[in-house]
């Protein structure tokens, strides 16, 4: 009878105690997860902020007619960092138009 006893108060204990554990564990999903949800956050916010940078970069070579070397490779690079970041095809009808630009001489 004691050896019932001791099983059944190990069991409770056990369930208990598991019980905790799920808990605890829980909790730190949700802490992660939550996390994970501000650094998508972060990543949309920075496709965001070069969707508008090569936008507005793109349209002032585009009107001026020609672009420097240099700008049309920093150009180039802040593109493929945006589509790195998953970007989708919002950049396409701009850096196909600053690819026709002709390459200003060097002052």
């Amino acid at each position: 009878m004691e050896q019932l006893f001791t099983l059944a108060g190990i069991a409770i204990g056990s369930s208990g105690l598991s019980a905790i554990v799920v808990a605890i564990l829980n909790h730190h999903w949700a802490k992660k997860k939550n996390s994970s949800g501000k650094l998508d956050a972060l990543v949309e916010a920075q496709k965001v902020l070069m969707i508008d940078r090569v936008r507005y970069l793109g349209s002032s070579y585009i009107h001026d007619g020609e672009i420097a070397l240099e700008d049309k490779e920093n150009l180039a690079e802040m593109y493929q960092a945006y589509k790195a970041l998953g970007g989708n095809g919002h950049l396409s009808t701009v850096m196909a138009e600053v690819e026709r630009l002709p390459v200003a001489e060097k002052r």
